[in-house]
């Protein structure tokens, strides 16, 4: 009987937790860039943004009215579109080319989050802190447009993940990167009343150089936007 009755107030205790915690689920795209340098050449690069895609699976947990801890688990697609890259212009002077990244990746929110709840008009969130991001694959495609004629070429290569550094001849170098990032991220979030319906601005800045490449200093950065819901643990 000693033991039963730890037993159960454990098993209670456990049941309350799970009974505060939020569940929400988000879907929604977000507007992608890079923040590039090369010391290798003298050539400006023009960055364009892109839009991609994100989906959220969230788990909040209340330790307070108005504080809580926001992780749970996306999938984001980061990148941009690089114009006119110099080392292919270098090779092909008749040309100028450009390239479009798509970086997928599993990324983990680890946030603090405060909340205002209202009577009539919902709740606000708004939260921020350290991100996690695991690389899962991606593709670099690389456009060719003639000065002289019409028509345009295209090449489409996997990425290639991890920290070995590439030839630095190879046209494929671009499309290596580094597998794991760190970032700081912030949201700012509202809950429609009664259906738990929300919708979600969320930033991220990714802090570590991804590109292997000497000389290179590529970090990812994105503004999102998602509709999705959150209801309470069962």
């Amino acid at each position: 009987m000693k033991k039963i009755f730890p037993l159960i107030g454990f098993l209670l205790l456990v049941q309350l937790a799970i009974a505060q915690v939020n569940f929400g689920a988000r879907m929604g795209a977000n507007i992608g860039t890079f923040e590039f340098s090369n010391s290798n050449t003298t050539e400006s690069y023009e960055i364009t943004f892109t839009p991609n895609v994100l989906i959220n699976l969230d788990v909040d947990v209340p330790f307070s009215t108005v504080f809580s801890f926001r992780t749970g688990l996306g999938f984001v697609v980061k990148g941009a579109e690089f114009d006119a890259i110099p080392t292919m212009q270098q090779q092909f002077p008749d040309s100028i080319y450009s390239a479009l990244f798509r970086m997928n990746y599993l990324e983990i929110p680890l946030f603090l989050v405060a909340r205002a709840e209202t009577d009539f008009f919902g709740t606000f969130f708004l939260g921020g802190g350290p991100t996690l991001s695991l690389g899962v694959g991606g593709r670099m495609e690389m456009y060719s447009r003639p000065r002289v004629g019409s028509g345009q070429g295209h090449a489409d290569y996997l990425l290639v993940w991890g920290n070995r550094r590439p030839a630095p001849e190879a046209v494929q170098s671009y499309n290596h990167f580094r597998r794991f990032d760190m970032g700081l991220g912030a949201f700012f979030s509202y809950q429609f009343p009664r259906r738990g319906i929300t919708f979600t601005v969320s930033y991220n800045r990714g802090l570590r150089n991804l590109s292997p490449n000497p000389g290179m200093d590529l970090k990812t950065t994105y503004i999102g936007f998602s509709l999705g819901f959150m209801m309470g643990g069962v």
